[in-house]
């Protein structure tokens, strides 16, 4: 409530946020090169990559922040299954891990179906893994490293678009 005297109006959310505005600007303003700075750190990091959105995921740990399940852990180590979808604007990934014992298969297929080098960039290897996307969009890798990993989709033909990358999935 405002008080104009000896009457109370409430006030309306305009004045309330106009009001909390001018508080912020006085209290904590945002610095003079706020927006040319963020802007310039996008521009340096986009310019590389597309990055792909994780869609869906079934049984996946890929952007969580606390720690597993004793039980999921278990599961992972003996063994199981899980899939990631990850998507861009006109691009596609559909991914799928099987734990058999203490190997792990990675294998997917993009849409729309096209010929691209992929590579698997596990976290603690300085060599990625490499494959090849088949005219269907296939791919595999038979024994993928555990840890942090991200997919590099690149099409290597004159007319290619940027490289394609997933944001970090836990293998």
């Amino acid at each position: 409530m405002m008080s104009t005297g000896d009457t109370e109006r409430p006030m309306d959310d305009a004045t309330l946020l106009a009001a909390i505005g001018r508080l912020w600007q006085e209290v904590d303003p945002p610095p003079a090169d706020l927006v040319s700075g963020v802007l310039a750190r996008i521009a340096a990091e986009d310019l590389e990559f597309d990055l792909l959105t994780l869609v869906e995921s079934q049984d996946a740990l890929a952007g969580v922040r606390s720690a597993p399940e004793t039980s999921e852990v278990i599961q992972r180590e003996e063994g199981g299954s899980w899939s990631l979808e990850y998507s861009g604007t006109d691009f596609h990934v559909y991914l799928r891990l099987n734990r058999i014992d203490d190997r792990t298969r990675a294998d997917g297929w993009v849409v729309p179906a096209r010929p691209l080098t992929v590579r698997l960039l596990a976290e603690d290897r300085d060599v990625a893994l490499e494959t090849s996307a088949d005219e269907f969009g296939r791919f595999d890798f038979a024994d993928a490293p555990t840890g942090l990993a991200r997919l590099l989709f690149r099409d290597e033909s004159p007319t290619a678009d940027r490289p394609r990358i997933t944001p970090p999935f836990w293998i």
